[in-house]
């Protein structure tokens, strides 16, 4: 795996770089890291066989990177289950699947556990064997060597993420070796431009749990690149102000996360190029990029490029690009989401399958070398969105991904949003990102997001849930009634939401998403 071999190459030339950091003060160098995961690889391989996931369980400890590349070595896929934002029912159910995959011929009875943390007990988890953290360090500190002939390599799967389920149970996205190192090259031109394998120290802010896809870009840019990987540990980010104080003193040169963590960070007047002087490049995925947050981001970082990409976790994170300029965001037209990667290809499909003309809208379709294997374990939900196809000559897979969006004459994608978040109101079909992108153009208001209330299994009426991006001069009720005559200008009357409700953030899910399940609590 070209990945590992870039690692390597690294921890022989410049041992005593710091591979990764946490906001807790501890780290790593290159040297630590390579050496604690080829002892660790060699442990994990006497314990399971080849192509068996284990799970990797814990936050933002330097040792859960130890844990991902000892399982690479070892040939097996890793599952990253965050212990801050996971509950203990969802990881049971993440175990119970892994062991009703495994068979007699896998050496083991149980689902291995390599914890980094305190691995949790609820009522539903089956049976596992579980490696604590301090036997970790036991079985680092007695050294190995990992067998080489074992690696991942190819279509052997790199981990497995769950992502949330439709019938209520996680489901597991196989992500392959080559997935990773085709994602992990591209990774490295959008950080490095023309250089993307040059090994130069740079700082990549590691905000999001390992749980969450978005991760990995950080995890593929930083170590595939020989720079550092600077996490923010859960306990940090329990504290806007110790929060703040990491990133001033994180030395970031490039920073990832989902708008909502930059919008959180955007509230506080000191977050601004003098704060994070190394800053560079801002790079978004996960969640539509508001056009006003670009613009305040371009404003208090005169320095730093604002990159917007998309892509969802059966991609490997993102497979387009775009650099949004002062000119974009000023337009009345949300942010686009980009052109496609080299080794990707993006279609625009009507409801029976069919490519639709450039700037009709419709489901977005990837094909390309980084398209997902399938769902662990789960044929039918696997033939179901996972297709193949033929790109450059070549055989490849593709994936439906339920987003609905249009690509303009120049071949870039313009992404409206989930289809399943359109909805039904008095006869009428309503999308609730149109709604959005309405309330995030107006200058009052600096997040929003539209929520069905639902009686007797029916929506009654929508609420827009917004905060506004200065202290309200005027009474709930008045603002939100001048704010739905506002919305009135561009949105037929079915369309404007009946109830406006503010508030001082939005809430976040644990991958620092909107949380749209909590949204649709509220009346």
């Amino acid at each position: 795996m070209k990945y590992l071999e870039n690692i390597e190459r690294v921890a022989r030339e410049w041992p005593c770089r710091t591979a990764v950091r946490a906001s807790t003060g501890m780290d790593l160098t290159y040297r630590e890291l390579w050496a604690a995961s080829e002892a660790l690889a060699e442990q994990v391989g006497k314990r399971v066989e080849r192509g068996v996931p284990v799970i990797v369980y814990g936050n933002k400890d330097p040792f859960m990177v130890v844990c991902f590349l000892a399982c690479m070595k070892a040939g097996c896929p890793y599952v990253p289950i965050d212990g801050n934002s996971v509950p203990p029912q969802r990881t049971a159910s993440i175990a119970t699947q892994i062991l009703a995959s495994m068979t007699g011929d896998a050496g083991i009875e149980a689902p291995l556990v390599l914890a980094v943390g305190s691995f949790p007990t609820c009522d539903d988890m089956p049976p596992v064997t579980v490696i604590e953290h301090r036997a970790i360090g036991d079985l680092v500190a007695a050294a190995g060597h990992s067998n080489r002939d074992r690696w991942i390599d190819g279509e052997d799967l790199a981990y497995i993420l769950f992502t949330s389920g439709s019938t209520g149970a996680p489901k597991g996205v196989e992500v392959t070796a080559a997935c990773f190192d085709n994602f992990c090259a591209w990774d490295l031109e959008l950080a490095h431009g023309n250089t993307p394998e040059r090994s130069d120290g740079r700082v990549w802010l590691d905000q999001a749990p390992f749980s969450f896809d978005l991760s990995v870009f950080e995890l593929a840019g930083a170590l595939g690149g020989g720079g550092t990987l600077y996490s923010l540990a859960a306990e940090t980010q329990l504290s806007m102000a110790a929060q703040f104080a990491a990133l001033k003193e994180c030395g970031a040169d490039i920073w990832v996360s989902t708008p909502s963590f930059a919008e959180l960070c955007l509230a506080n007047a000191d977050f601004d190029q003098n704060a994070m002087p190394e800053l560079r490049l801002f790079l978004f995925c996960g969640e539509t990029l508001p056009n006003a947050t670009a613009a305040r981001l371009l404003e208090r970082f005169p320095r730093a490029r604002v990159v917007n990409t998309y892509g969802p976790t059966e991609s490997t994170v993102a497979v387009t690009s775009v650099e949004v300029t002062a000119e974009m965001t000023a337009s009345p037209e949300p942010l686009p989401v980009g052109a496609p990667r080299l080794g990707t290809r993006i279609r625009i499909v009507d409801e029976e399958g069919r490519s639709v003309p450039a700037g009709t809208f419709g489901e977005v379709v990837i094909e390309g070398d980084t398209v997902a294997r399938g769902y662990f374990g789960r044929p039918d939900l696997t033939t179901r969105v996972f297709d193949t196809a033929v790109l450059d000559g070549a055989a490849v897979r593709a994936y439906r991904t339920g987003d609905e969006g249009y690509l303009d004459a120049e071949g870039m994608l313009h992404f409206r949003g989930r289809l399943d978040l359109q909805v039904k109101l008095n006869g009428f079909r309503i999308e609730l990102g149109e709604i959005e992108g309405h309330l995030r153009r107006l200058p009052e208001i600096a997040a929003a997001a539209v929520a069905p209330v639902y009686r007797d299994g029916k929506i009654s009426h929508l609420v827009a849930h917004v905060v506004p991006s200065a202290p309200l001069g005027d009474t709930p009720f008045r603002a939100g009634l001048a704010l739905k005559e506002r919305l009135a200008e561009f949105l037929p009357h079915y369309m404007v939401p009946k109830k406006v409700a503010f508030h001082e953030s939005l809430p976040m899910t644990g991958n620092g998403k909107l949380d749209r399940r909590a949204l649709t609590e509220k009346k």
